[in-house]
């Protein structure tokens, strides 16, 4: 039999493999400590298998002193080379900010609907200060049905413009409802007064 067989990536550390099982082990890493003071953000990529173990490490992007710039399907490809199951995303703000800005909150989720396209999880994604971490999954950022989510926004949007338009047709009706009346009201006034 001719055929070569594909294996898994290499731990980074055979000897002491790194599992990650809450983001204070994450803000650990060597990688982190090294981008938590950098004066222009630095987003990581964690690939990880399914038990959670840390199989490789990367730089994805450097920004400026207060964004980053990359297209999210990068995030997949490095997904799908690495044969990675789950991914953390990691970034820091130069800032000192633990809030992340709603342009962390919409590429995030982006990224998380693309992912769970090829089954693959992103488990979270970390922001990270000189001092201090948080965790946009524990606070609640990270929407499991992005997609569904912006399509009932699309359509909550489309009610809205739905129903402005409908009032105005309700004001206009009224409005014509009002004119009648009244030339019914002086039609039939000047009525009585010729008798």
């Amino acid at each position: 039999m001719n055929y070569e067989v594909e294996k898994k990536p290499n731990l980074l550390t055979p000897e002491n493999s790194i599992k990650i099982t809450n983001p204070a082990i994450v803000f650990d890493l060597k990688e982190i400590q090294e981008i938590k003071n950098a004066i222009q953000e630095h987003l990581l990529y964690i690939g990880l298998d399914n038990g959670n173990h840390v199989r490789n490490v990367s730089i994805l992007s450097i920004g400026n002193s207060d964004k980053l710039k990359l297209d999210p399907k990068h995030i997949v490809r490095k997904a799908l080379v690495n044969a990675n199951d789950r991914v953390i995303l990691v970034h820091n703000h130069p800032s000192n900010s633990l809030e992340a800005s709603s342009s962390d909150k919409k590429f995030t989720n982006t990224v998380q609907s693309l992912l769970s396209m090829f089954n693959i999880e992103l488990l979270d994604h970390v922001i990270v200060t000189e001092n201090a971490y948080t965790s946009m999954k524990s606070k609640g950022k990270i929407i499991d049905n992005y997609q569904k989510y912006n399509i009932d926004l699309a359509d909550y949007q489309s009610l809205l413009s739905e129903n402005k338009e409908l009032k105005e047709k309700v004001k206009t009706l009224e409005n014509r409802l009002n004119r009648i009346s009244k030339n019914r009201v002086s039609d039939k006034i000047n009525r009585e007064m010729e008798l």
